[in-house]
């Protein structure tokens, strides 16, 4: 996802497009009135054009992209955000085209007031969709670099089963872990580097956020970007359940949960029991233990496996 360069204010911008235009000189009273109201609508101009072209193309983005910005934004408040700005920056083109006009016609400082004012109403008029992108340049910058074409392996599972606690132990990544439900509030990222044939392979994991087991429609946004995750980016879906059920839900919701992920996604499934430290049931799923560390190559191993490299 691309950085997005810092949102300026409407107060900020004017007070930057005046302050330019304040600085022309000319000999004749005529040329440095023409040369303010260029320079004020250039500053904006400028500046409102940046951001527009400065947020990506939302129709281009891959879809797991489009998927969490969408469900950590918006797309739609997103487009009429930029349509409302790129439209101020039409107007303040033609405001400045009229009062250069009106400025050969010998009307110089009045041309000059009113087109600071018109301007300046303006792009006051679009300051709600500038300080909404400001907001959100916040989120978006915050966002992890996801590389949409690696080899992905999705964590998944419910809430407090030790997806999180997976993510560390397996790779650098070191996500914020808290002994009670929903704890992550977005998408963790991590890696690890596999050698085959002397040549490094990275593997990305992503740990999608704790799912719940009810209809898209009831799904808050943090649960929408593990779906989006799990959707659009995972080759390979590790899902992990507690056999002793202390993360707060029954096996019986677990295994719903997962058999209705198997149905949806056409991509391989590891299925993991944690906690093995605690309880090992008779199945022929993966065990491995997060606090011990038991069972944790086995793991990887399968990932490498499973993934094909």
């Amino acid at each position: 996802m691309t950085r997005l360069p810092p949102i300026a204010t409407a107060d900020e911008i004017i007070d930057r497009a005046f302050r330019r235009a304040g600085k022309e000189q000319a000999r004749r009273s005529t040329s440095r009135a023409r040369k303010k109201i260029t320079a004020a609508r250039q500053v904006i101009d400028a500046t409102l054009q940046q951001y527009v072209k400065a947020f990506p193309s939302f129709d281009q983005l891959h879809p797991f992209h489009r998927e969490v910005l969408d469900a950590a934004v918006g797309i739609d408040r997103l487009r009429q955000a930029l349509g409302g700005i790129d439209w101020a920056r039409k107007k303040c083109r033609q405001i400045a085209q009229e009062a250069r006009r009106r400025v050969r016609e010998g009307s110089e400082e009045e041309a000059v007031s009113a087109a600071y004012g018109r301007m300046s109403s303006v792009v006051h008029r679009v300051d709600e969709h500038l300080r909404f992108l400001k907001e959100a340049r916040y989120v978006i910058n915050a966002m992890p670099t996801i590389d949409a074409q690696a080899p992905t392996v999705a964590i998944a599972g419910h809430p407090n089963v030790g997806k999180s606690s997976l993510l560390r132990r397996l790779s650098a990544a070191r996500p914020a872990v808290a002994p009670y439900p929903f704890t992550t509030t977005g998408i963790e990222l991590g890696h690890f580097t596999v050698e085959r044939k002397y040549v490094q392979h990275q593997i990305q994991i992503v740990e999608a956020p704790g799912l719940l087991d009810r209809p898209l429609t009831q799904k808050n946004p943090v649960e929408r970007q593990a779906l989006a995750a799990l959707y659009h980016l995972a080759d390979v879906v590790v899902f992990m359940l507690d056999p002793t059920q202390q993360c707060g839900f029954t096996l019986e919701a677990q295994e719903h949960l997962l058999e209705g992920l198997k149905k949806d996604l056409d991509v391989a499934f590891i299925e993991v029991e944690n906690k093995a430290d605690l309880l090992q049931r008779d199945n022929s799923r993966l065990k491995i233990s997060c606090q011990s560390g038991a069972g944790l190559e086995a793991l990887k191993e399968k990932i490498v496996e499973t993934v094909g490299v």
